[in-house]
């Protein structure tokens, strides 16, 4: 712990101390945050045990200026326990979802190159990586990271093209980059523990106006192929209220050597709702139908970046269940709403969500509060986020079990 703030002390005085002969420096700029946060888990009324974690982090963030559109980029990740967490009794009850099972984490997970002008953006190295089914399911102390390379195109106003090719993936617990994913962690369902090639990704989007569509392709090597469309339109009526309506649509089928076994798998949602001047209230739908040819209810649906920590982008997944992780056919809904209170300071997100999924796997009931204050002032840029998650129904984890997570986060 004391050599990770050593080295950021010295990091953020040689900055502003460096001359300016170069835009590379004149124009650099340096950002992070710094961020406490607890996890408990409570398994009410069965035998299992409770967990907990708390963890003390953070990252630094150096980008260079740019000479002829190229520059440079790295970013540094820390986390300590500072003494708070019981590790005995080989782990039992430690929560390895916030940063593993190790006191301190600290790993240099953003080093890239970068060309950049009008019309596009080249990225190479290691880096955050943010669309639909490989992002940096950043909910904890630290992101996915990937190493590859990244290319945004924009051809026409709202249009924007995307490629982008993974070799390697760094777990947000791991403190090295490996060829592998999330499939890799013992306590994943479906497990693979081998080495992969990795993932290519292809994509679309356009706006104009109230509507919006985006398309993407991936190949999850030797594990499945997906087609993925998602889109929406605001309708406008000229008053303070209006509707929107929101469409997405999934087909997965096989990939190379099957690591996993075969995939035959889809899912389409909805989402309605109206727009209010706090925010929105919405009701959303999901079905992933059953199709039983590839072994597995759902068609053994994969998906090697999101799947055990739930962020994948189906309307209906909550921050700890959903029917991706669920494994089984079925359907979701979902009624919530989002809102922005006392100018913008205040959020709050309710949602009350069913999982019916029944007879492949037990149905479930979720409720999530997820309520952040964002200070104003000389407090400016620091954020208190408190979310709840409470779940009825999950065999496994006995009838009731909740989640709480608390972080405190300054940025800069």
């Amino acid at each position: 712990m004391k050599k990770t703030l050593l080295l950021l002390g010295m990091t953020m005085a040689a900055v502003p101390q460096a001359k300016a002969e170069s835009p590379l420096i004149s124009d650099g700029k340096v950002s992070g945050y710094l961020r406490a946060y607890d996890f408990t888990r409570d398994y009410s009324g069965n035998a299992l045990t409770d967990l907990h974690s708390f963890s003390l982090g953070g990252k630094l963030g150096v980008e260079s200026g740019s000479i002829g559109g190229f520059s440079a980029a790295a970013g540094f990740y820390f986390a300590h326990d500072i003494g708070f967490n019981n590790y005995s009794q080989n782990n039992k009850y430690l929560n390895p979802l916030l940063m593993g099972t190790s006191h301190g984490l600290d790993v240099l997970g953003e080093a890239c190159l970068q060309y950049k002008n009008s019309w596009t953006q080249i990225r190479a190295g290691d880096q955050k990586i943010d669309n639909p089914w490989v992002n940096p399911s950043d909910g904890f102390m630290m992101p996915n990271l990937y190493q590859g390379i990244t290319s945004e195109f924009y051809p026409a106003a709202g249009l924007k093209l995307s490629a982008d090719r993974i070799w390697r993936f760094k777990n947000r617990t791991f403190s090295s980059f490996q060829a592998s994913n999330l499939f890799e962690l013992p306590y994943s369902n479906p497990r693979y523990n081998g080495s992969n090639n990795g993932t290519l990704d292809l994509g679309a989007s356009y706006e104009k106006g109230p509507g919006r569509i985006q398309a993407w392709f991936y190949n999850f090597y030797d594990f499945a192929k997906m087609t993925y469309v998602e889109g929406g339109y605001r309708f406008p009526m000229g008053t303070v209220v209006s509707p929107f309506a929101d469409f997405e649509y999934m087909k997965e089928s096989n990939s190379g050597a099957q690591f996993l076994g075969s995939v035959d798998s889809r899912f389409y949602g909805a989402r309605i709702g109206l727009n209010i001047p706090q925010g929105n209230v919405f009701f959303a739908y999901d079905k992933v139908p059953y199709n039983q040819s590839a072994g597995i209810s759902n068609g053994n649906l994969l998906s090697p970046y999101t799947q055990i920590y739930n962020t994948d982008p189906l309307y209906t997944t909550v921050m700890n269940y959903g029917l991706v992780s669920a494994r089984g056919a079925g359907h979701a809904t979902m009624l919530g709403t989002k809102l922005k209170l006392l100018g913008g300071r205040l959020d709050l997100f309710p949602t009350l969500s069913r999982y019916s999924t029944e007879p492949y796997v037990s149905s479930v009931n979720a409720f999530m509060f997820d309520i952040a204050y964002h200070m104003q002032g000389r407090f400016k840029g620091l954020t208190l986020r408190n979310r709840l998650g409470i779940e009825h129904g999950l065999a496994a984890w006995g009838n009731r079990y909740i989640d709480e997570r608390v972080m405190l986060q300054y940025n800069f």
